[in-house]
């Protein structure tokens, strides 16, 4: 015998008596449909409604996990973005893969430790951050030029190169000059208290090339005199404002103007002969900015979450 099947208006009448308490019995005389075949109807629709709210729970858990996997990636890409600027000071500047080494062990995850405790811990937050890259790149292909930050990672480790090739030069042109001034040496020596002035010196001269390179402009060698009640009696050779490691503390108004005279024949001089060297430093510089913009206008946040919506990738919840 064919099963009946229960019109829409019957279903929804058997559906209210029963949530009611009503008895199969009670239902049959009220609905006039057979008592089995309103249990059976009943039933189909009680199987059919917890599937449809399993699917509905699946989807929000679903939903939750991909705003969690977008949120991680948003954070991944604007951790990479505050990695990429030009450091102010040189000795700030180390290679491509040291910057995004450090990149790999920052916890972007959400866990209570910020920074791993053991080599177990780094090893694993290094493996995730590499996955998320790699999805954060999947998401992003089509929009998202990558190439850039492989431009970057090329310029950032020629300006290592040449930043370095320019403090050998200002390290030799240094030491040639105080060593055909041995007494100002000894008294630059007996100032500073440590006989590494000639480094300390070329760091200080490197640094005010780069700074001039940074602003567009040469950056102004002074001497700075103190004159509150705290800085009362210091001399110091500033290479530029704003930079306390690489003053030069002299404590004698001569002798700075002497150093002074040095730093600016140095770097006048490696202007000039090492120009060649200075101009490639300035382009890498360049370059490394212009990539540095590029990146950080297509992995906003802004930009990434509609684009990133509408793609998948292998970390994609299901």
């Amino acid at each position: 015998m064919k099963k009946r099947e229960l019109s829409p208006k019957e279903l929804q009448k058997v559906v209210e008596l029963r949530q009611l308490g009503a008895k199969w019995t009670e239902i049959e005389q009220e609905t006039k449909v057979e008592r089995r075949a309103a249990k059976r109807a009943y039933e189909e629709w009680e199987r059919d409604k917890k599937m449809k709210e399993q699917e509905a729970a699946r989807f929000r858990v679903a939903a939750e996990a991909f705003l969690e996997h977008l949120n991680y990636l948003i954070r991944l890409a604007e951790s990479l973005v505050i990695a990429l600027p030009v450091p102010k000071m040189l000795r700030g500047l180390n290679n491509a893969d040291e910057v995004l080494d450090q990149l790999w062990i920052r916890n972007i995850h959400g866990e209570v430790e910020r920074f791993p405790t053991s080599s177990d811990g780094e090893e694993r937050l290094v493996w995730r951050n590499k996955m998320l890259f790699k999805s954060l790149q999947d998401h992003t292909r089509e929009k998202v030029r990558w190439e850039a930050l492989e431009e970057w990672k090329q310029a950032r480790n020629n300006t290592v190169k040449y930043s370095e090739e320019l403090r050998l030069e200002a390290t030799k042109l240094i030491g040639k000059i105080l060593n055909n001034q041995p007494d100002l040496k000894k008294r630059i020596e007996t100032a500073i208290g440590g006989n590494d002035i000639t480094e300390k010196i070329a760091d200080g001269a490197r640094e005010n090339i780069w700074r001039g390179i940074l602003i567009g402009k040469p950056e102004q060698m002074h001497v700075w005199e103190g004159t509150s009640l705290v800085s009362k009696g210091r001399m110091e050779l500033r290479f530029y404002d704003g930079d306390s490691d690489t003053n030069l503390d002299l404590n004698d108004v001569e002798l700075a103007k002497e150093v002074l005279s040095i730093c600016r024949q140095v770097v006048t001089n490696l202007l000039e002969v090492k120009s060649d060297l200075v101009q490639e430093l300035t382009d890498e510089v360049s370059q490394m900015k212009d990539r540095t913009r590029e990146l950080e206008e297509s992995l906003d946040g802004l930009v990434l979450r509609p684009m990133m919506i509408h793609t998948r990738c292998d970390l994609c919840p299901a």
